[in-house]
């Protein structure tokens, strides 16, 4: 028995979390339903038996209601037979009417049980002959009376005595009958009573006994809540301790990347400097020294684009994570775009493009690096000017929604793919590989976009149609929730 509860214990400790969770809420939600599924089957079946004895009970009544009306119908003819009084006679006329009634609702009533249809037909037979009888005596009462009625001779002691013990048998079989009849339901009706006092016990020790499962159930939950919580505390606290370990190893490994970045600027620039030294002092036109100078000039060019690339994941490594709060000064936005707009409205000329800028007059101050939101907005325009054809535009926007400052820089350039517009802001990612290479571009820029905004509590958001051209927004929180 030991043993088997040891592997039950190991068996329940092996199951995933979920499963253990899900089995636990299983346990006071399977009593619940347990109980409540018990309750309603015993209600239902007290409640059918509440509706038979019922049925009973309306049996017995119109029994009853059978036999009164036919004893009011033989004593009303024997009155009107001792006094020839014509009201006598308003209880048979009332029984005509009310017994086929009662007859028809029995029939209907004791329809599923075929001892009583068959006892109601023996009865209905002898009422009949009865009523039939009774209506015999009226008649004859009536004939001897009309008669009699010139003479006014007295009826016969003898002769009355006749009339009224006419049918005096077949009316006590009847009641006999009917007795037998109500007796079988008396006896229907203490069966089906005796059933629901039953019932009624039995849902007694269900309630009870559900009462006691949901007890101990939820006992039983409780009890593994709390050793999964625990378990589940100790996990937080080795997931905590290995969570520390590796952000130990990844800050080893950023400031690994930022030595080895900045390393590597020095023979970079070297390899740079010597390549531009051995240019100016090729002057000979021969063709050797020719073809030297074009390979010089792919070092310089190659090394550009190395100490490009190089700065960028510096700039990455160097600004993981958020800013520090000192480094947040008011900035404000108006201000910032118009030197922006003013710095890059010669480059848009010279490459035929139309630069506009719609900014407020009033002041949209943030909490902001002024240098890097600089930066990030710069390298937006400087691919908004990069990618739109000549005669193009690009529009620069500024305006307040929501508590929010929110930077726009649209153009009517080449556009981004559909399938490609979910992936621009990742590192390394070319919307055209060969394209973003004759331009320059490492596929880092708006991945520096992004994390500039990032680290300053903000979200951009780009939205794009090939050949109708790109827009990019920018959400800042607005410096106190307000403009500045």
């Amino acid at each position: 028995m030991a043993n088997l509860a040891h592997r039950i214990y190991e068996h329940w400790h092996s199951l995933p979390i979920r499963v253990r969770g899900a089995v636990i809420i299983a346990i006071p939600v399977t009593c619940l339903f347990t109980a409540l599924g018990a309750f309603a089957w015993l209600k239902s079946s007290l409640a059918e038996d509440e509706a038979w004895v019922q049925h009973t009970q309306t049996v017995r009544l119109e029994t009853k209601q059978l036999l009164n009306a036919l004893i009011d119908a033989e004593t009303g003819v024997r009155g009107y037979g001792l006094t020839r009084q014509n009201e006598f006679l308003a209880p048979y006329h009332q029984a005509q009417a009310v017994i086929p009634e009662s007859l028809t609702r029995l029939r209907r009533l004791v329809s599923d049980n075929p001892q009583q249809v068959a006892h109601l037909e023996d009865i209905q037979t002898l009422v009949n002959e009865n009523l039939a009888i009774l209506q015999q005596k009226i008649t004859l009462q009536q004939e001897l009376r009309l008669l009699q009625e010139p003479t006014n001779m007295p009826v016969p002691t003898a002769s009355l005595y006749e009339w009224l013990e006419e049918g005096r048998e077949l009316m006590d079989e009847t009641r006999e009958a009917i007795d037998r009849f109500a007796q079988i339901e008396e006896e229907l009706l203490t069966q089906r009573q005796q059933h629901q006092h039953q019932y009624r016990q039995i849902t007694w020790i269900v309630l009870c006994g559900s009462g006691v499962l949901g007890t101990a159930g939820a006992l039983l939950a409780i009890h593994l809540f709390f050793q999964l919580e625990q378990e589940l505390a100790d996990r937080e606290l080795a997931l905590t301790a290995t969570n520390h370990r590796l952000e130990v190893a990844c800050d080893q490994l950023q400031r690994f990347t930022a030595n080895a970045s900045h390393e590597l600027r020095a023979p970079v620039a070297a390899v740079m400097a010597n390549a531009q030294v051995g240019l100016m002092e090729l002057d000979d036109p021969d063709e050797g020294l020719r073809l030297l100078r074009q390979r010089l000039y792919k070092i310089v060019a190659l090394s550009k684009q190395m100490s490009g690339l190089v700065g960028e994941l510096l700039f990455l490594a160097r600004y993981e994570g958020s800013l520090a709060s000192d480094a947040l000064q008011p900035v404000d936005l108006t201000d910032l775009l118009w030197q922006l707009y003013a710095d890059w409205l010669p480059q848009a000329n010279a490459n035929a493009l139309q630069l506009t800028a719609h900014l407020p007059d009033h002041k949209v101050t943030v909490s902001a690096d002024a240098i890097l939101l600089r930066q990030a907005i710069a390298n937006l325009l400087s691919n908004a000017c990069r990618y739109t054809p000549a005669q193009g535009m690009v529009e620069l926007h500024l305006q307040q929604q929501n508590l929010q400052a929110v930077v726009k820089v649209s153009d009517s350039g080449i556009g981004i793919p559909p399938e490609a517009l979910p992936h621009i802001f990742e590192r390394f990612y070319r919307v055209d590989p060969q394209r973003s290479k004759a331009s320059g571009g490492m596929g880092l820029g708006l991945a520096i976009v992004q994390h500039i905004i990032q680290v300053h509590g903000g979200q951009i958001k780009a939205t794009s149609m090939v050949g109708q051209g790109t827009t990019f927004q920018i959400f800042l929180p607005l410096a106190g929730g307000s403009l500045g």
